[in-house]
């Protein structure tokens, strides 16, 4: 980045505003020089000429004077603007002798600049020595004000607004980047009033106010979504800690508010950390700033300007919120917050990390490696961890078994794996983000070539091996004592004389003519799936060209009494690809940690606080990825019917639960069948028996009803009597004549 131009320019300006005549252009990239010039509008090169300055009855050397407005090319409203500031070369400085004498304010009356000492710091190097008593600093510049134009009205310099003014914040400083939003067209950027030094809070009211020239580049950003707050905050090395950090800005609107301010920067902060963590609810955010959010001042008490103040969020308390490998986090965190224009470059490399099952699929993995424009890698096939380079990322594969996969899932960005193992045994972390076809793949019970023409109840009554168990119960009923579970080989098992058949995975069919077995029975075919546990770097993928940025997202649920199936049909829809290239996500609110920890609430006859618990704390990804639930809201009214809750309590369970799914699939199974398949799993528990089955079939109708006629959502009946194969079919018809 080259050095484009300087600004000279440092106009006096003492309004914040889009009418102000702009002073020069600047465009995204570009680095150029500010002058600034200090808080009283004059320089001054000794303590006589100061003096001078402060004795002058005119009032216009008191308005902290600005340099601006700047205009950035290619800037919109609803951007906003990265300023990255370089260096900040101070040029002379002095104590400011502001009326608003901070923590100690002063009436007007009683106030006069002649009463006041003034002081002048020299610049030695990179220290700054006071003439009147020999004590030398350190230099540490910063901008005591940023800003870009409002799109209504003008912000008073001295003073801040929505779209910044008046920090005196120290983490302005240089290296860092300043997020403001933009508001009119163009940005219109103001700044000046550098401290060549000052403390948080600024606790007399005055810093080292400096002349200085600043070095800065400017470029536009685009939240993934608008923010509903406004925030500006700040990232870089933070000069307390000296440290990585982010700190999101607080305003108090009126003087003298310190509290008002703080309070600004708390809620500012979780919208900015809800992009961050989009799975974790508000309410807990809200509790983990008291555990890692520092609350610093800026300007902490003003008689004549409003106080600021800033939620600081050190590197260590970031990385409790955010997983990554990647050193500089500030780096990735940006891309998670922000849409990257296409054109856009970094000298930041991002390190992704996959973990791909080793063997067949590694087709599949070079399959994702082609689309997303990477040269498969001519490399040893005995190579099991390798890394990919290109301009934005460094992909990192490790070729492993499933099992170490699934063991390790939170330590890889990324996981490829075939859906067959994951319907198996679901991870739940797991976001589904690209759905890859396998057309020959499918699950299948083997048989004996000289029984292919037995019927399949023969083979339900006799031993079966397989690797799948559940699988196979889910889908062909088989009870616990009819299943013999094996590792693998498990072709083996008819010739040893341990089973009759065989339930599993079918390709070619090779294997399994060698073995003397043939094709009784095409249970369910699957595919390869590219997922993720990492919600919260979907932005940064999308980003990086890794996968597709998700649109027309939707939430759909599943619902009714124990064995309709809802179970077995949501995981399908989640892993064999129903929403194609869109992320897709199982959601079990009443599972899980939320789900296991809300139950004692139940069990201390807490009824509403159990449901109103689950609604607000169960693990969610709203406007993220595609959602699909296996239990939701149904299931908590159907269990406050049962202790009669007023309907008032479950109106209020029902905003707990929002925002609430596009549809609801009602699954709706004759009791006897649902007993019927209830009886053939291992685990068995008091809502299994026909009679328990029989009650909640009523409630659940009961339930549904009461959801149609208050229109809280749209719930489709499902027939779900017949094979899940079949009602895959009838959903994919449903989600399009529906959505």
């Amino acid at each position: 980045m080259s050095l484009s131009h300087v600004i000279r320019c440092y106009n006096y300006v003492v309004k914040i505003s889009k009418d102000v005549e702009c002073v020069d252009s600047v465009k995204t990239g570009e680095k150029f020089v500010v002058e600034t010039i200090n808080a009283y509008g004059k320089k001054f090169s000794n303590v006589s000429e100061l003096q001078d300055i402060l004795n002058s009855n005119s009032d216009e050397i008191h308005h902290h004077p600005l340099t601006g407005p700047i205009f950035v090319e290619g800037a919109k409203p609803g951007d906003m603007l990265k300023v990255h500031i370089e260096k900040i070369e101070v040029l002379e400085m002095a104590q400011m002798l502001s009326k608003s004498a901070g923590i100690l304010p002063v009436s007007k009356e009683d106030f006069s600049f002649s009463d006041r000492m003034a002081i002048i710091g020299k610049v030695n190097d990179d220290k700054i020595e006071y003439y009147h008593s020999g004590i030398k600093l350190k230099l540490e510049p910063c901008l005591g004000m940023i800003a870009t134009a409002p799109k209504e009205g003008f912000i008073k310099t001295g003073h801040i607004g929505v779209t910044g003014g008046n920090f005196d914040n120290p983490f302005i400083k240089e290296g860092v980047d300043i997020y403001l939003p933009v508001q009119v067209e163009g940005a219109l950027l103001y700044l000046g009033d550098v401290h060549a030094i000052q403390a948080y809070g600024e606790l007399s009211g005055v810093a080292l106010e400096a002349s200085a020239n600043v070095t800065l580049s400017v470029s536009l950003v685009k939240p993934w979504k608008p923010f509903d707050t406004d925030p500006i905050f700040i990232m870089g090395k933070e000069p307390l800690t000296g440290r990585d950090a982010l700190a999101v800005i607080g305003i108090g609107k009126s003087f003298k508010n310190g509290d008002e301010a703080v309070r600004d920067a708390y809620l500012k902060t979780i919208e900015v950390l809800k992009r961050l963590k989009p799975t974790m609810p508000e309410a807990l955010i809200s509790s983990m700033l008291s555990l890692i959010g520092n609350s610093m001042a800026g300007q902490a008490y003003s008689n004549t300007s409003e106080s600021t103040s800033q939620i600081l969020l050190t590197e260590e308390g970031l990385r409790t919120f955010h997983i990554t490998e990647n050193k500089n986090i500030l780096a990735e965190l940006e891309k998670c917050i922000f849409k990257v224009e296409e054109n856009s470059k970094s000298d930041e490399k991002i390190l992704v990390t996959i973990g791909a099952v080793k063997g067949r699929l590694q087709k599949v993995l070079h399959k994702y490696l082609e689309s997303i424009g990477i040269k498969i890698p001519n490399i040893s096939d005995r190579l099991l961890v390798y890394d990919i380079e290109t301009d934005k990322y460094i992909l990192r594969i490790s070729l492993l078994k499933w099992a170490d996969i699934t063991k390790n899932y939170n330590k890889f960005d990324f996981v490829i794996y075939g859906s067959d193992k994951w319907l198996e045994r679901s991870n739940k972390s797991f976001v589904a983000l690209k759905f890859f076809e396998q057309k020959n793949c499918r699950m299948s019970l083997l048989v004996p070539k000289e029984k292919k023409d037995m019927p399949l109840m023969y083979f339900k009554d006799k031993k079966i091996a397989t690797s799948y168990p559940n699988l196979l119960k889910e889908h062909l009923g088989i009870n616990d004592d009819n299943i013999l579970t094996m590792e693998g080989s498990v072709e083996a098992s008819i010739p040893l004389g341990w089973a009759s058949s065989i339930f599993d995975v079918v390709e070619t069919g090779k294997t399994a003519l060698e073995n003397g077995l043939v094709e009784h029975t095409k249970v369910m075919k699957f595919g390869a799936v590219l997922a993720t546990s990492r919600v919260d770097k979907i932005p940064l993928f999308v980003n990086l060209g890794l996968i597709d940025k998700p649109n027309d997202l939707k939430c759909i649920a599943f619902d009714g009494i124990d064995g309709s199936g809802k179970s077995t049909l949501s995981k399908i829809v989640v892993q064999n690809g129903m929403f194609k290239f869109s992320p897709t996500v199982l959601v079990e609110p009443f599972s899980g940690r939320i789900g296991k920890e809300s139950m004692n609430l139940w069990n201390n006859g807490k009824y509403f606080d159990w449901a109103s618990c689950v609604g607000k704390m169960h693990w969610r990804a709203d406007g993220v990825v595609n959602m699909v639930y296996d239990r939701s809201l149904l299931t908590a009214i159907v269990d406050l019917f049962s202790i009669n809750e007023t309907k008032e309590n479950i109106m209020m369970v029902i905003k707990c639960f929002e925002p609430l799914p596009d549809i609801l699939f009602y699954c709706k199974v004759d009791p006897k069948i649902a007993y019927e398949r209830s009886q053939k799993r291992g685990k068995k528990d008091v809502f299994d028996t026909f009679e328990s089955l029989l009650e909640y079939s009523k409630l659940y109708e009961r339930a549904v009803k009461f959801l149609t006629d208050n229109n809280v959502l749209k719930v489709v009946e499902l027939d779900v009597n017949k094979e899940a194969s079949s009602v895959i079919e009838d959903i994919k018809i449903k989600l399009k004549e529906e959505l």
